[in-house]
């Protein structure tokens, strides 16, 4: 059981993300971010930052939902615009900073932990970020195609907690 996407603290931590990163940034690198820093809340709190479903894909762990939003812009049926308004759409395996939005919706707590995932990993390119999720990462499943899902207490069990601390976790 995973938690539901938070569209306004992905793009929050997206956007926090760009604009430490200059205001642009590889595709893959910023899905790698996310789910790292997401995998980081999991350990620390029981709770994800962003949420969401999370996919092993053949470069690694990505959040299906954030994959959608690089992709197409948004989501679909979602009425908040706020990701489409700040982030450009991709051009060719990159994304920019369009305008930085009001923080709203992360913690201070929250954007801690985003800053540790960027002081160890922002400084690594996505091949790089690949190749640690591959050997760090031991709730993702090689694929050759497609994906296959991630479900949060797999997360938590690599993470070392036991399996009823993990589903514990996944149901708050």
């Amino acid at each position: 059981m995973n938690f539901r996407f938070n569209l306004g603290k992905g793009t929050e931590a997206a956007c926090l993300l760009l604009e430490r990163a200059g205001g642009q940034m590889n595709i893959m690198k910023l899905l790698k971010l996310l789910y790292l820093l997401d995998r980081l809340s999991l350990d620390r709190r029981g709770a994800p930052v962003v949420g969401g479903d999370y996919l092993s894909m053949r470069n690694g762990p990505v959040t299906s939902e954030v994959l959608d939003l690089i992709n197409a812009g948004r989501l679909m049926g979602e009425k908040d615009q706020r990701w489409e308004q700040c982030i450009s759409d991709r051009t060719n395996h990159e994304i920019r900073l369009e305008q930085m939005p009001d923080r709203e919706h992360l913690s201070d707590a929250e954007v801690i932990l985003l800053n540790e995932i960027w002081a160890e990993h922002g400084g690594k390119n996505q091949w790089q970020l690949v190749e640690w999720c591959h050997a760090h990462c031991t709730e993702w499943m090689p694929v050759t195609n497609g994906c296959a899902p991630i479900a949060v207490e797999q997360v938590g069990i690599a993470l070392g907690k036991n399996a009823s601390q993990a589903l514990i976790a996944s149901r708050r």
